[in-house]
């Protein structure tokens, strides 16, 4: 998360919350702080809160009402499910509203991420199981996601997958009837290219003609293996301005692009369904369940989907990151 505004920080926070603050601030944003909280008369669970300072929010125009009551409306939607962040309680008061949220103590997947290197084939399976497991489970309570990457999926303890942010979460069906999204929003590199070459209407943020929010997922994930396996993204952006891109279209995804040339066969077969620039023609879940590099064995995985060994899995990630020991002993030293 980025700078907090001048001042958002030194405002009083409520003073009748259904919990205890015991920590500063552990991450923060535009107009947004995160805190870990405790009940109240109990040490644990610990969770994580976050306060949202409505004056920010609404008046510099970066998020409304009606979008804030949505992200904790879908998100209480969820449930519990073992891979995502689940929605302990909200409130508000004149000037904060507040969600409360399971602790994820394990940071954020694109920290674990090496440039260029990725995290290993085991690494990215585990991590790729789990967040189509996560997306499984939005989708079949008609919710998708639409921002979907790395930055936005946390781990916990353990090292077990948890997808969170969902400030961009839409309702895409609902008493039986699929509905389209008209809202272009996402990350460039991981947007899927019907909404970001879609043709807008008067307002620049609004699509002409509606895309399929779930099977903008697909894509977003397609590109998350992909960062997952060589530690970078396919191109900056899906569109004809990004040379990258544009050799994958041209070349109907046999681009001669480096990056693609490390991966197997049966990974490539899995990545160009879920990169179908037609969304109809893009894989569908149960295709991804039920492809042979998904179905793979994996040593870090438990029947359950949960992390079958945490201190391998912790290794195996480290030993992908390219990090100096000695100058971090001496950097802390100083």
């Amino acid at each position: 998360m980025g700078a907090a505004p001048p001042g958002s920080q030194v405002l009083p926070l409520p003073t009748n919350l259904p919990f205890r603050i015991i920590s500063k601030t552990i991450g923060q944003g535009a107009y947004a702080s995160i805190r870990k909280a405790c009940p109240l008369n109990a040490p644990k669970p610990v969770i994580a809160v976050k306060f949202i300072s409505k004056e920010h929010a609404f008046k510099q125009g970066r998020l409304t009402p009606k979008q804030l009551a949505m992200e904790i409306t879908l998100h209480r939607h969820l449930g519990k499910h073992q891979n995502i962040i689940h929605c302990v309680g909200s409130g508000e008061d004149p000037v904060w509203t507040w969600i409360a949220m399971e602790l994820a103590e394990g940071g954020d997947l694109f920290d674990k991420i090496e440039a260029d290197e990725g995290v290993g084939e085991d690494v990215a399976h585990f991590y790729f199981t789990q967040l189509i497991s996560a997306v499984s489970y939005m989708h079949s309570k008609g919710v998708a996601h639409r921002d979907i990457k790395p930055e936005n999926v946390l781990l916990s303890a353990e090292g077990d997958l948890k997808l969170a942010d969902f400030g961009l979460a839409a309702l895409f069906y609902r008493d039986g009837k699929a509905r389209l999204c008209n809202t272009v929003c996402g990350s460039p590199p991981y947007i899927a290219p019907e909404i970001i070459s879609g043709r807008r209407t008067r307002r620049p943020d609004v699509l002409d003609a509606g895309y399929a929010a779930n099977l903008s997922d697909i894509w977003s994930c397609g590109v998350v293996l992909f960062v997952l396996l060589v530690g970078n993204t396919p191109w900056d952006e899906p569109t004809r301005r990004s040379d990258e891109f544009r050799e994958y279209v041209d070349t109907g995804g046999r681009t001669t692009d480096e990056l693609w040339r490390k991966l197997p066969a049966d990974l490539l077969s899995l990545l160009r369904g879920m990169l179908k620039l037609d969304p109809a023609q893009r894989f569908s879940l149960d295709e991804i369940r039920t492809h042979p590099w998904f179905t793979r064995r994996n040593p870090y995985l438990t029947p359950a989907g949960t992390s079958a060994n945490p201190v391998g899995l912790a290794t195996q990630m480290l030993s992908s990151l390219r990090i100096d020991f000695a100058a971090e002993v001496v950097a802390a030293r100083q």
